[in-house]
């Protein structure tokens, strides 16, 4: 079969037809579909050739796994892992079992057609281009670059076995089980490619989209000092919810910059390759919280719906929509959703004096609030409260903090400097702490440039 026969030949496609409208694939169609006509335009060619080769280029830069041979077979199999089609949410749905003998021999036939259009690779284009242009082979630029290759990280895991098995030689039928594992396991479309989601919808819409976090906070439990109890009770609940276990909506409350966040960006960077996925969403966006659930509930992975800095005012009505979803009634959140949200407001709304027959209108900054305001905290199944640290856990976690960065300093004069930064910031938190730490570093870096 002729290279152009194998370009068109992807019209017989099923269920990964949307490959074929990315634009790099529709272009690299067009070159090779120029490269059989013999009354083809040598300049026009010669042009969309090179256009290709930049197209490439850009897309390999994007890139996130060092890849092997050709960058266009790389390119081609992380379109097919990212893409979503019956096929691949019913493998991500059976999360590594294997999907119906129908849709595998379906998806076998799909992969028999990608792989020679995956296989045509930058030298055979050359040499067709030369052939048709005059033009020597080592004249025409070369998309497979190892200055960008190599900047890549080596993919892990099931990636890693799938970048082995589809760049290496084994017909790519033949790899169809452990692509489907991979969707099980890794997930499909963006899913595939990414941990962490923010939720929003267009103005004027009703409902959102996902979009991914392409550069998400890498923080760790290992960074994150004087709150292991606390820490342990969010971990071993999100471990229940991964194994199909009964599981908890969680609530981290407490006073600001004691790591309630970044407790939950570390659950992600823990779990995330186990197949925990999380989205948030903002305040504003409750109201739309159903339309999201339903876009989650059809998929195979765990999600954690992350709601930051959760308050209200008198006024909103957007905490309706999640007292509804975690109440556990007709809209309640489906099995593979958990909710973790955190707040400096134990009861998220603030009560006023004049919610009391005969009180001036001011804020009440203790006691229990009234029942109504009371029920939105009490409907999250675990609790767990961050209280800011003493002075003793403060300099202690400070002493963390130098000790992991490699910072020598007398531990008395740290403790004093630490001492004096937390007066002049006005707050004791772990946040203080990294922030204390983060500005000697950098002042001992510039004494040590001058």
């Amino acid at each position: 079969m002729s290279d152009g026969g194998v370009v068109g030949k992807t019209g017989a496609l099923v269920f990964y037809r949307g490959i074929l409208k990315d634009p790099l694939i529709d272009e690299g169609k067009k070159v090779w579909e120029m490269t059989g006509k013999a009354a083809a335009d040598k300049r026009q060619l010669l042009e969309a050739y090179c256009s290709l080769t930049a197209s490439v280029l850009e897309r390999l830069e994007a890139l996130r796994w060092r890849w092997t041979g050709d960058g266009w077979q790389a390119v081609v199999l992380e379109l097919i892992l990212s893409d979503e089609n019956l096929f691949s949410i019913k493998a991500e749905g059976l999360r590594g079992g294997g999907p119906a003998r129908d849709l595998v021999s379906l998806a076998g036939r799909d992969l028999e057609l990608l792989e020679p259009l995956a296989r045509l690779g930058c030298s055979r284009l050359k040499e067709a281009v030369a052939i048709r242009t005059g033009l020597p082979e080592d004249c025409l630029p070369d998309w497979n670059l190892t200055s960008i290759r190599e900047e890549k990280a080596e993919p892990r895991g099931l990636r890693a076995q799938v970048y082995s098995a589809f760049l290496g030689k084994t017909p790519w039928r033949e790899n169809l089980g452990l692509l489907a594992r991979f969707y099980g396991k890794v997930g499909a479309g963006q899913l595939s490619g990414y941990y962490a989601f923010r939720w929003r919808r267009p103005e004027g819409e009703n409902s959102g989209l996902l979009v991914p976090v392409k550069n998400r906070d890498l923080i760790t439990f290992d960074q994150l000092h004087g709150y292991d109890r606390e820490q342990e009770m969010v971990i071993e609940n999100t471990r229940q919810f991964l194994a199909d276990l009964p599981a908890n909506n969680v609530l981290l409350y407490g006073s600001r910059g004691t790591g309630k966040s970044s407790t939950v960006k570390a659950l992600l960077n823990q779990f995330g390759p186990e197949g925990l996925r999380l989205v948030e969403i903002t305040k504003l966006d409750l109201d739309s919280l159903p339309q999201l659930l339903e876009k989650l509930q059809s998929r195979g992975l765990r999600f954690i719906i992350f709601i930051d800095d959760l308050s209200f005012g008198e006024q909103d009505v957007q905490y309706a929509a999640l007292k509804a979803v975690l109440e556990g009634g007709v809209g309640a959140a489906p099995s593979n959703v958990l909710i973790y949200a955190t707040s400096n407001r134990r009861h998220f709304l603030p009560e006023r004096f004049s919610d009391r027959p005969g009180l001036e209108n001011e804020e009440v900054r203790t006691g229990d609030t009234l029942q109504e305001k009371l029920s939105l905290a009490d409907r999250f199944g675990m609790t767990v409260t961050f209280l800011s640290p003493d002075q003793k856990g403060y300099l202690a976690i400070v002493e963390k903090l130098t000790e992991q960065r490699g910072i020598a300093m007398d531990r008395e004069e740290l403790r004093r400097r630490a001492l004096d930064w937390e007066l002049h910031q006005n707050v004791r938190s772990p946040r203080t702490a990294r922030q204390f730490v983060d500005q000697l570093q950098g002042k001992l870096g510039l004494e040590q440039l001058d």
